[in-house]
């Protein structure tokens, strides 16, 4: 009996054994769509069957258009089309109707379509913001299917968050958004509907997760990294948001319980996912390999530009080229390793070495000393953002000068350090020492000095300023006719001040030169495939004014990947 007993038992023990280690189920990554068409902005039905997403052709400069297709596959059915990006699609809580963002050179809409195509209803309509080639998911349904959460622009405030009902009227504003900060986008509402989570911008081209409820009160900040986010979407149990951000060399999938914690990365989506979307069992998201080029134009004809070659090529993203103020050398920011890396090479790309050996850490700004000689630039990582100083020689080491501090640029005279932080101006000794805030406004970045030393020019939201070096009154000089992107560069010369925008109406990036002579802007180059990722999207003109460099988009192909069996 005994003996018969401890075989029971241990059969038993045997097959709970079995049960409690058999393996989860396997996660699978396929793609989901496939041709010469980008794709991007997924999100799934209620039920889980059917997928939205924007696409549009990949092979030239075009509009994102709203299609919809049965998962895992099925034939692509487009419900909208026109000159204008339809991005950010929704699906009503019943499933029936698709809400979507219409971003135009002078407007955005809000707009709502029956889910299989028909007459469309705009919603709102607001002041656009401020975007480069990929707007940012701007609404949310509640789930009542009633109402909509929405991101309100407007030319004097900041991207705030709004209610508006979902047959149309006025929008109710629920957040606003602190001074310092760059505004809120991204809303979505718990499945509850009792809490908005959302983006809060910062200066730095940063920004976290917040949440609040539906009236916009008990705003509580869920993530403190202070990096870039691009979509946020809760788990099917209301207990975490998956987001994509920024972080750690790349932009991966992560996730956070609601109410605080440490992010933790969903590593099958690679480094280079957007835009999550949850439905049952199934993760979708954007992913966007991107290899990138430093090409050279000869300056003249802005739409035609003269000789345009590449000159720095490589098996990663290559950006930021910088030309050194001697005209001899050129300073980029590399991927092709597995981590963001700063190199040197000669004025026409030969002889090339690797400065920076980071490992991990996102490279922002970089800038030259004005003797040709040092380095310096800022990189961010999980301690924050921080900024070093290095000889501009193979086998210097970057020494850390500041911490919690960005666009970091170095006087003239060589005695002072110009940097960003909590949205203000501030400046330092060379070494770090003795910082001092020189323009205490809000919402203040990329400070650099004027050729002739003589004033501190730094941007704003929407133009660029100046304020003598030895202390006066702050002036607004240059009022761009296009957008300032947020990765700007003002490049100051001689003669003027070099600066970007992004052209609405062309959808792309143009370089502009301010006359100081004149007092007028003109577009010096519009270039096709201006690669605005990578470290900071920086362009440099030759210091005799010949030749401009320009990061350029070799190969990119936006495809939805879905995965399979997430929980």
């Amino acid at each position: 009996m005994l003996v018969l007993a401890l075989a029971s038992v241990s059969v038993v023990v045997t097959l709970m054994g079995k049960l409690v280690t058999t393996a989860p189920t396997e996660q699978k990554r396929v793609q989901v769509t496939g041709g010469v068409a980008s794709e991007s902005y997924p999100a799934f039905s209620p039920d889980g069957k059917r997928i939205a997403y924007s696409a549009r052709d990949a092979s030239k400069v075009s509009a994102f258009h709203l299609f919809v297709r049965d998962v895992p596959s099925g034939a692509p059915k487009q419900l909208t089309q026109g000159e204008d990006s339809e991005v950010g699609a929704v699906w009503s809580p019943d499933g029936g109707t698709l809400a979507f963002e219409r971003v135009g050179e002078s407007r955005v809409e809000y707009v709502v379509i029956p889910a299989d195509g028909g007459a469309e209803r705009k919603v709102a309509e607001f002041s656009p913001p401020p975007e480069s080639g990929n707007p940012l998911p701007g609404l949310s349904w509640t789930p009542d299917g009633k109402s909509l959460v929405v991101m309100q622009t407007g030319e004097k405030q900041l991207p705030a968050l709004a209610v508006v009902s979902a047959e149309g009227g006025k929008a109710q504003r629920i957040t606003n958004p602190p001074e310092g900060s760059e505004g809120d986008s991204s809303p979505a509402v718990s499945p509850a509907g009792d809490t908005v989570a959302f983006v809060r911008a910062t200066p730095n081209d940063g920004g976290d997760l917040w949440v609040c409820d539906l009236k916009g009160e008990n705003a509580r900040r869920v993530t403190f990294d202070d990096k870039a986010i691009r979509g946020v979407v809760w788990s099917r149990d209301g207990q975490e948001l998956i987001y994509s951000g920024n972080r750690v060399g790349g932009w991966r999938l992560w996730r956070i319980p609601y109410s605080g914690g440490s992010p933790r990365e969903i590593a099958i989506a690679g480094r280079q996912a957007y835009f999550p979307a949850v439905g049952r069992n199934r993760l979708a998201y954007a992913d966007s390999p991107i290899v990138g080029s430093i090409w050279r134009a000869t300056m003249g004809n802005a739409d035609a530009p003269a000789d345009e070659r590449p000159m720095i090529r490589s098996t990663g993203r290559e950006s930021s080229p910088l030309y050194s103020p001697d005209g001899t050398k050129i300073a980029n920011v590399s991927a092709q390793t597995e981590s963001e890396e700063i190199f040197l090479q000669d004025a026409d790309g030969k002889n090339r070495v690797q400065l920076t050996h980071l490992n991990g850490p996102h490279i922002g700004r970089v800038r030259w000393s004005p003797d040709s000689r040092q380095l310096i630039f800022d990189a961010s990582s999980d301690h924050g953002q921080e900024v070093y100083i290095m000889g501009a020689v193979a086998g210097a080491q970057p020494a850390r000068v500041l911490l919690n501090a960005s666009n970091a640029s170095i006087s003239q005279n060589g005695k002072w350090i110009y940097f960003q932080s909590r949205g203000q101006i501030w400046k330092s000794t060379i070494s770090g020492g003795n910082p001092q805030a020189i323009y205490k406004n809000r919402g203040a970045m990329q400070p650099v000095e004027s050729a002739d030393g003589k004033y501190l020019i730094f941007r704003t939201y929407r133009s660029l300023w100046r304020i003598p070096v030895d202390g006066g009154q702050e002036e607004e000089f240059i009022v761009p006719e296009h957008d300032l992107p947020w990765a700007t560069t003002i490049q100051p010369v001689k003669k003027g001040v070099y600066y970007l925008e992004w052209e609405r109406s062309a959808r792309g990036m143009a370089v502009s030169f301010y006359d100081y002579a004149t007092k007028k802007s003109s577009v010096v180059l519009r270039a096709k495939g201006f690669d605005m990722g990578g470290a900071s999207g920086a362009y440099s003109v030759s210091p005799d004014g010949k030749y401009i460099l320009f990061p350029k988009v070799d190969r990119s192909q936006t495809s939805l990947m879905l995965v399979e069996g997430f929980k």
